[in-house]
């Protein structure tokens, strides 16, 4: 099927264009490793809720997660990586790498049953230091040797893979230190030291770790991530009095330097593996010229098409409007 045949007449509604994503570019090109970050401007608040709920439950068997730029500073990169940390299941995913692990060695672990050494073991009947040595050595292959993985990922991935195994190697305590490190919370620099973390997620380190975490759910069974960006409070150019406030507010630096965490997501899509972002904007953000898409030239010409129908959208455009007609430039 041609682009031509996929235009489709004014308004685009929310489930028309979630069918899309989902059939185009869900199941095919992001979950064999593809990456795609389309904005939608979106007409009403109804309009958003329906919109990120339908992508909360889009796609089969991907990984799902959304921030709010309200309640999320969304313009660094560190605060969009831990809060985005905060919603994924981290241990599970290591248990996920570890069942595979498990198969490559020739002793899977039965449906539903723990990862532990001592339980697979038993249920194979087979000696539990020689299967331990065999499964750490399979999964230290997994997780040191993937180049893609930053070192420090590689690091806190081993330490939560290790504790799955069961064997003492990792202490709860130990565990809730590297939970902590992802999820971005304060702690002391002897703990991290312990489990061989030197620096916290900061503006520095948090690209590559978001590179990582897309290659890491393709281990761990997951065809992708789905992430939604919700930029609504971008619009809002006045904090309102200090006791009607409600989550963050964006100066005008602040607001531009969420446009360039945009632009180098959408140039970095060949970097990244089965990754879909959406970005939700309100209408007036994709015109406005002190807060909208103009007052930055350099992610503007990578999402407005200078040419439209003014009768039908293009779903396939970077930049989709869903409920009112076409946005002019």
């Amino acid at each position: 099927m041609t682009v031509a045949q996929h235009r489709i007449a004014y308004p685009l509604d929310a489930p028309t264009y979630l069918g899309f994503l989902d059939r185009e570019y869900l199941a095919g090109y992001v979950s064999r490793g593809g990456a795609a970050v389309k904005l939608v401007s979106v007409g009403s608040e109804p309009l958003a809720k329906e919109l990120a709920t339908g992508l909360a439950q889009l796609g089969d068997g991907f990984a799902h997660a959304a921030v709010d730029a309200a309640s999320t500073r969304i313009h660094l990169i560190d605060q969009l990586f831990t809060a985005l940390a905060r919603q994924l299941d981290w241990p599970a995913l290591a248990a996920a790498v570890v069942r595979a692990a498990l198969v490559q060695v020739g002793f899977p672990a039965p449906p539903g049953a723990p990862t532990s050494i001592s339980a697979v073991a038993a249920h194979h009947d087979v000696d539990a230091a020689e299967l331990y040595r065999s499964v750490r050595r399979a999964v230290e292959q997994t997780v040191l040797k993937d180049a893609v993985l930053s070192h420090e990922f590689r690091v806190a991935m081993l330490r939560l893979c290790q504790d799955q195994l069961g064997r003492g190697d990792v202490s709860p305590a130990e565990r809730e230190t590297v939970l902590g490190w992802l999820r971005g919370e304060r702690l002391p620099a002897a703990e991290l030291r312990r489990v061989s973390l030197h620096t916290k997620v900061s503006r520095h380190n948090a690209r590559p770790l978001l590179l990582s975490l897309s290659r890491w759910l393709r281990l761990a069974g997951h065809p992708g991530l789905v992430l939604a960006l919700d930029l609504s409070r971008l619009a809002v150019s006045r904090r309102p009095p200090a006791g009607l406030r409600d989550g963050y507010y964006y100066s005008k630096a602040a607001l531009l330097d969420a446009y360039e965490l945009l632009r180098q997501l959408i140039d970095g899509t060949d970097e990244f593996e089965g990754l879909l972002v959406v970005v939700l904007l309100p209408a007036e953000l994709v015109n406005d010229e002190t807060r909208g898409l103009p007052a930055y030239t350099a992610l503007r010409l990578r999402v407005v098409d200078e040419v439209r129908d003014r009768d039908r959208v293009n779903p396939y455009s970077a930049l989709v409007t869903l409920g009112t007609a076409a946005a002019t430039s």
